[in-house]
């Protein structure tokens, strides 16, 4: 297996497991695809150059470039001639200019309406009349105003969507990814404003894939594990016998090289993916602590030993990424 660490303040574990059935760019583009979701590569990042991440990694260059290309085409990165890769994480409206003239503050903005007002000779309670219709104007457009959370399982898309709406303040609906497009027919019949589309980097490419020529933007919420979670997790020690289990057997090898980054290289974890029975049977009986993926967070919590500790590993949203969505759609 090749390893290589990025840019210190990066922290990017670059590897391949050339013994791995997986095919090598698709470890890359999936690699990749983890540290977007994850926030470790943000929008704008610059990626290592194909030559020089191939050289590190001991690889063809063509197998990078195969996943940067893939990547592109998902919309994920951009490669730019003479400048580098760049992750382009979200399709959103771009920032408008702001005048850099006086304070900027909405009772600034009132006063210039209410003076202008007075200049073409309106009195007091016609410019409270405006102003009363002017808010009933607006709130009722903002209450038709919806955003859509999407995601794979019923864990993350029901409890992110309601954080998001109460962090938003705005109607969020919570919608599985399997059921997005027949929600989307259902608001072009009605008379909801779908505003944007949240989702995380795990599932950017297929929410592209659905909505197609839909005018909506689409937004990239990121998903971590807190430090509480971490906590309790390094509290075990080393000496625990740690299990993780996910979804898809692809995902096991991955998942495996970027836990023992984050919580240790000595970390001894047995890993299976939740079809194979048997290796879920026998991990569930002989580890201490389980590590697992939102997907199959529900589903293993009730089959695990009641005394077994079970941790999803992306238990957070991220709060750079919150705040990043709501000026986003504060833009629009």
């Amino acid at each position: 297996m090749g390893g290589i660490q990025s840019e210190a303040k990066t922290m990017i574990n670059w590897f391949i497991d050339k013994d791995n059935k997986v095919p090598l760019y698709l470890q890359l583009k999936d690699q990749i695809k983890y540290y977007i979701s994850t926030g470790v590569i943000q929008d704008n990042h610059q990626l290592p150059g194909v030559n020089k991440l191939a050289r590190d990694l001991s690889i063809n260059f063509e197998t990078v470039r195969k996943a940067y290309k893939e990547l592109e085409k998902e919309g994920l990165i951009s490669m730019q001639r003479a400048k580098g890769t760049f992750a382009t994480l979200h399709k959103a409206a771009p920032t408008r200019e702001v005048p850099l003239t006086g304070e900027l503050s909405p009772m600034v903005g009132l006063r210039t309406a209410v003076r202008r007002l007075l200049e073409t000779g309106k009195n007091a309670d016609q410019i409270r009349a405006l102003l009363d219709r002017a808010f009933e104007e607006a709130t009722s457009e903002r209450a038709r105003q919806l955003v859509i959370f999407t995601e794979c399982n019923q864990l993350q898309v029901h409890e992110i969507s309601r954080f998001l709406e109460d962090y938003l303040k705005l109607k969020v609906d919570a919608v599985l990814l399997k059921d997005l497009k027949d929600e989307l027919q259902r608001i072009l019949k009605g008379e909801k404003k779908l505003k944007a589309i949240v989702t995380t980097g795990f599932h950017v490419n297929d929410v592209r894939e659905i909505i197609g020529a839909f005018p909506v933007d689409i937004h990239i919420l990121i998903t971590n594990m807190s430090p509480e979670t971490r906590r309790q997790i390094e509290a075990f020690g080393k000496g625990a016998g740690f299990g993780f289990i996910c979804r898809d057997e692809d995902s096991i090898q991955l998942y495996k090289e970027l836990l023992k980054a984050e919580l240790g290289s000595d970390l001894k974890l047995s890993t299976s993916y939740l079809g194979n029975e048997s290796e879920v049977e026998s991990v569930l009986s002989s580890v201490d602590v389980l590590l697992v993926t939102p997907p199959v967070y529900k589903t293993l919590k009730k089959r695990a030993p009641i005394q077994l500790p079970v941790f999803n590993v992306f238990d957070r949203v991220d709060p750079m990424s919150l705040r990043l969505l709501r000026d986003r759609l504060q833009e629009e």
